[in-house]
This record gives structure tokens, sequence and C-alpha cells, in this order.
């Protein structure tokens, strides 16, 4: 019940071959706030001033529908900076065929700069240090919505890899009901590449022992795990689906045990007692860590969208060993 399984031939739609696509920002930039209009049936790239950050994010209307899509990038490549490696990067910004919706897709801001180093940009999203880039975020996605005449609470956010771990940060800190797919995500701070964090606070001109007092201090700016915890304590309706790869070395006994383990759901697949976090299992060498392959996109999406707009059904905990032995007396 769990388990994904795969569409077969013309059950698969087309969808490009690339997740993410890197293109040339907007020559001019818009404030979050001014009078500006989103072009219609077109893929658009825009640059938005959101506050203390400068946003590139791609519009995709070709798809009218009440609800809005959101898409977050995982690692951007290291190495030495390039103009083409410098410029926005946008995940499934044209996959209109799978969600069927108006696409949000954003760049993170932080993967747009020279980290001066070889190891993946991966940013999650979060901003500096002193500047979170979140709350900007979530009222740039109000905004857009506002726009498209979409309900705020008919969001739905996607990512994998790092961009699933990124969908569930900022998704985690909305207000209004929010759906969330990740795939393969890091959920495990602790768990992540020491060199890839340490290259991303000399980016912005910060060590490790300033991340480790922000890890103290404000947790849910960088733990996924954490984030979402505190959504559902304050009584946000904030749901999540994860597509596991159980064949991804990655995060499969790293990172995966994290949510299940804290979230009361069966390792081999399950919904939490609460009603918020279903994972859905498949098996694929190939696709290894990353992105679902695409015979199993409509699958995974179709059980999201399914499992946002049922409504909560909680389920009591399984009583433990004590507790049935004292109600069998």
């Amino acid at each position: 019940m769990f388990n994904l399984v795969p569409d077969e031939g013309s059950d698969i739609p087309y969808l490009p071959d690339n997740n993410a696509e890197i293109t040339r920002e907007a020559a001019t930039t818009v404030d979050l706030k001014g009078d500006w209009t989103i072009p219609a049936k077109a893929i658009t790239v825009m640059r938005v001033k959101t506050g203390k950050f400068t946003v590139n994010v791609s519009i995709n209307t070709l798809r009218p529908a009440q609800k809005l899509v959101v898409t977050f990038q995982g690692a951007r490549a290291g190495g030495k900076e390039t103009t083409s490696a410098m410029r926005p990067m946008f995940a499934r910004r044209n996959f209109e065929a799978l969600f069927e919706a108006p696409i949000l897709a954003i760049s993170d801001p932080m993967t747009e700069i020279d980290w001066n180093s070889n190891v993946p940009r991966c940013g999650f999203y979060m901003g500096t240090l002193e500047d979170d880039l979140v709350p900007e975020l979530n009222a740039l996605i109000d905004v857009f919505c506002a726009k498209l005449g979409v309900p705020v609470d008919n969001v739905m956010m996607y990512g994998s890899s790092a961009g699933g771990t990124s969908a569930i940060l900022v998704g985690s800190r909305r207000t209004s009901k929010t759906g969330i797919v990740a795939v393969c995500p890091f959920l495990r701070p602790d768990k992540y590449r020491e060199g890839v964090i340490a290259a991303g606070m000399r980016a912005i001109g910060k060590t490790m022992d300033d991340y480790e007092e922000m890890m103290q201090s404000t947790p849910w700016r960088f733990n996924a795990l954490t984030a979402l915890k505190d959504a559902h304590t304050s009584g946000q309706d904030i749901r999540l689906v994860v597509g596991q790869n159980v064949k991804d070395v990655t995060t499969i006994n790293r990172h995966f045990p994290g949510l299940w383990r804290r979230w009361d759901i069966d390792p081999e697949g399950g919904v939490s007692p609460d009603g918020h976090v279903m994972t859905l299992m498949y098996n694929s060498a190939e696709a290894g860590h990353g992105p679902e392959p695409v015979e199993l996109s409509m699958p995974l999406w179709k059980r999201a969208v399914e499992f946002f707009e049922a409504p909560i059904k909680r389920t009591p905990k399984k009583a433990g060993k004590k507790k049935a032995e004292a109600d069998a007396d």
C-alpha cells in the first residue's frame, strides 16, 4: 500500500530530461509590494526584491488552476565559478504536465554566489545567519497566490535531496495549510558533510562556531525535523509526503530513520498517527539519490495530492506491552 507502483507506457507524462535548469536572470527587479503583473500562458523569469534579499524566480502559468506548486533546487556543483554557475537555477519549472498547476520555481540566492570551493553549494534557502530568508520566501509565495487568484491554503511544495530538505524548512513555517513532497531529503544536520557546511559559512563570512551557535539558538532554521515538529506542536496543518528510495545509500540509513521514528511510522512506509506525515517507498538502484524515476513521478504526485486533500484522521498509537497486559487483566 505504501510502495509506489511505476506507470508504464502512455501513462508516463512527458517531462523534460533535466530536473533543474540554469537560466539568465531578469533584466529588471520588481519590488514584492509593487504594482506588477504575471504573464499568462508563459514561463517567465523574474527578479523580486523581497526585503533584505533579492530572489530569482521562474513562474509557469501554462496550466491555470486553483493551486500553486512551489519547487526548490537541491545542491549545485562546486568548482571554479563561471557565469553560468552564478545564474539562477530552477527545479522542475517546466513540469506542468505533472503538476497541472502554476509552478513557482525559486532559486536559492546563497548558491548564486562564489563559494570559492569545490564542494557542492547547498544553501537550504536559509539566507544568512543575521537575516532569515524563509519569512521573505513565504511572503513571496503569498503575493504570487494573490496575483494568480490561488487560495494561500492551497500551496504545495516539491523538492528532492537538499531541495526536499528546503521544502520542509520553508513549508513548515507557513501559517496556512501546506502540502510538502520531499524525495530522499536530508533530515539529520549532524549527518551533513562538514566540508559543505564550512564552505557555506565561509561564503557568507562566518565560521563553524557561528553555525553551531545558530543551531543551538534557532535550530528550526536548519533542522527540517525540528521545523516540522514545531509546526505540528503549534497546531499548523502542514502535511509532508516523503518519497524514499530504499536503494539510496545516502539517506536510507542516515536520514530516513529520524523521520519514521519521530512520527511513529512503519519503516517500510505508512502514515503517522497524527495524520500529518506519510512515507512512500520505492526501489530503484538506477535512480539512487535524488529525484524519483520519471515512471514514479505521477504515482507519487497523485498519492501526495490525495493525502493533502483528505481530512486528518488521527490514529491512536499502539498500546505498549505492559498496557496491553493490564487491559487484558
